[in-house]
């Protein structure tokens, strides 16, 4: 079936009748480099071809569709012993819940799984008691303001009379009586101010059609967990309105049945973000209380740093790691591994969209996990959607893209052509490396 279309694009067998399909089927291109029963010559240093590919390019609609996702392979010298899934979880010393300072009415000015800066404002409260009390506090001060300009302009009268050589002692009695009524408001304004900031200590305030309006502002960095409230609910003091969690101190946490925990020299964490599953650094710990119902033991991980995109609830992979691992071994998901034919093939991302499909030999699986030798740490594959690969339109000339990685991991492409011809004459390509047949 001819169809000229761009090899960025691809389909599926479920996407077209079987005949067609069929026609669509990628011939998987052998990583021997020479014929069966025959020996290779080994490649000179630095240039090593025994990890032949085909080339795969996928459009980011296609990647879109199928939910590709990629995950790069961890640099360590351990074997993978176990696997276990725990979620991303906020202890209870990251979490910090917003109450209301006083009864009144909510506006919201967050969301749920919202991520917020110290000082944003979360909600503001239109609160009877706080605007009654914002009035006993304007009140007091204009009786202060009363009561000294009254007692301004009886100082000046008598220092008038004194400058005169005349005494008013009816004066001077008023005199006596202004100061006691000016401490007495002094003293006055001070509680009402007092009672205004205890009913809102941390708020600030604006002013909204004439009434006092509090703001109450996140005191730290975090995110949204939970919303206790609706828009423009009424509230009484101490309801909790907002919960928020620190992500600086979230973890992830699984469990390991207590009979059966394995020797652990190294944890690592793996937490998906869009379409790749990013490694974790941090520190973890094995918890030595078992759960009597259970029979289980925690095991926390906590990341050094998280993703901004991360979120409460996430479920995470953590693999543990024991003995020293076999030379050339690495441990990825068995969701990467692709059968073609009888062989066992891995897509590696060279780029966003561009994968080279490269054959593997298969180890021991265990727990969703599988031992493989002809890859390298560092390397980024396809863990969900490489099945949906193996099926690629030919470009128009009808020419696949074909290549080979270097021993130092750099790929280098050719046509297939190409590969036909070097492999039928034996000379030398562009790097001086033979292939003899």
């Amino acid at each position: 079936m001819t169809q000229k279309m761009s090899n960025r694009i691809f389909t599926f067998f479920s996407m077209k009748p079987a005949h067609s399909c069929l026609s669509l089927l990628i011939p998987f291109f052998s990583l021997a480099a020479s014929s069966p029963g025959q020996t290779a010559e080994p490649a000179p240093s630095g240039h090593n071809h025994a990890a032949e590919a085909k080339i795969v390019e996928v459009d980011s609609y296609s990647r879109y569709i199928v939910n590709l996702q990629v995950e790069t392979i961890p640099a360590t010298t351990l074997a993978l012993s176990r696997s276990l899934y725990g979620y991303l979880t906020a202890p209870a010393h990251a979490m910090q819940t917003y109450s209301l300072p006083c009864s009144g009415r909510i506006h919201l000015m967050v969301k749920s799984a919202q991520a917020v800066k110290k000082g944003d404002v979360l909600y503001k409260l239109t609160s009877p008691v706080y605007t009654d009390q914002a009035a006993a506090v304007e009140g007091a001060e204009a009786d202060l303001k009363r009561c000294k300009t009254e007692l301004s302009a009886l100082r000046e009268r008598i220092l008038k009379l004194s400058e005169a050589g005349a005494k008013n002692s009816e004066l001077e009695a008023q005199l006596t009586f202004k100061l006691a009524e000016t401490a007495r408001a002094e003293r006055e304004l001070s509680i009402a101010q007092t009672r205004l900031r205890s009913l809102a200590p941390d708020a600030g305030q604006t002013t909204e059609n004439g009434l006092p309006v509090l703001l109450i502002r996140a005191q730290s960095d975090g995110i949204v967990n939970n919303i206790a409230a609706t828009q423009n609910s009424w509230g009484e003091q101490g309801a909790p309105v907002i919960t928020m969690s620190d992500p600086a101190a979230m973890e992830i946490v699984g469990s390991l049945y207590a009979a059966d925990t394995p020797r652990i020299a190294d944890v690592r964490a793996f937490l998906p973000v869009g379409r790749e599953n990013v490694q974790l650094t941090g520190t973890w710990r094995l918890s030595d209380q078992v759960n009597a119902d259970t029979q289980t033991r925690n095991l926390y991980f906590t990341p050094s740093a998280l993703p901004q995109e991360a979120r409460a609830g996430q479920l995470c992979r953590i693999d543990l790691y024991n003995s020293p691992a076999e030379p050339g071994m690495v441990s990825i998901p068995e969701s990467a591994l692709v059968r073609v034919g009888t062989d066992d093939v891995v897509f590696i991302e060279l780029k966003e969209g561009k994968y080279a499909m490269v054959k593997v030999h298969a180890g021991e699986s265990h727990a969703g996990m599988v031992s493989v030798a002809g890859l390298k740490p560092g390397q980024k594959i396809v863990v969900k959607g490489g099945y949906e690969l193996k099926y690629s339109i030919p470009s128009a000339t009808g020419l696949k893209k074909v290549g080979h990685f270097h021993a130092d991991g750099k790929f280098h492409e050719t046509d297939e052509h190409d590969e036909h011809e070097e492999g039928e004459s034996g000379d030398a390509h562009e790097h001086d490396h033979e292939h003899e047949h």
